[in-house]
């Protein structure tokens, strides 16, 4: 877990010293708000453009695994790309900011969270909920719901009418009404 971190800390500098919005997401996200469930990479959203592809190409690809050309598709897709540490041989993996109403405010809701000694901007609980609700819907992994339970059980001060209004409009409803009532 401390090459992980290491390389947690070795993103964030990065993205913050090309100026690249970002937020932690997915199981390492979890963490900060509940229960760790053990994964093998780490999760970032980033708000890029057509205009950022040679910026983040050109800040990892002295340390990184990096393909350019998936970049430039990921983007403009919106779609996702990978790096892996040389080093550390750490993985991870960058979701390009889709775009709608509820990515923008998930993105503007993110935190800035203490881990270990530096910060990192996480997505909020509510909208970590919302979208292992949607990976459910979508068939993506068995873990999502354990994982939704899990963060309705022990995270803090959940805001749960912008979790219900956002389940309603992402058609996620009946999965939230199920998780929570276990």
């Amino acid at each position: 877990m401390n090459d992980q971190f290491q390389f947690l800390r070795f993103l964030v500098q990065s993205l913050d010293e090309i100026h690249v919005p970002y937020m932690l997401t997915g199981s390492l996200a979890m963490a900060v708000y509940a229960t760790p469930r053990m994964t093998r990479d780490i999760d970032v959203v980033v708000r890029v453009g057509p205009i950022d592809v040679e910026r983040l190409v050109s800040k990892f690809e002295s340390t990184c695994y990096i393909d350019s050309e998936s970049v430039a598709v990921a983007v403009s897709e919106r779609g996702m790309f990978n790096i892996i540490h040389n080093e550390l041989i750490s993985k991870a993996d960058f979701v390009v900011r889709k775009s709608g109403e509820f990515w923008e405010t998930e993105f503007n809701r993110r935190r800035r969270v203490l881990v270990e000694d530096f910060e990192v901007c996480v997505v909020s609980p509510e909208d970590l909920i919302l979208n292992k609700l949607l990976w459910s819907a979508d068939g993506e992994s068995a873990y999502q719901l354990r994982d939704v339970t899990q963060l309705l059980l022990e995270a803090e001060d959940l805001d749960r009418a912008y979790l219900k209004k956002w389940a309603r409009v992402l058609q996620v409803e009946e999965l939230l009404e199920q998780a929570l009532s276990r």
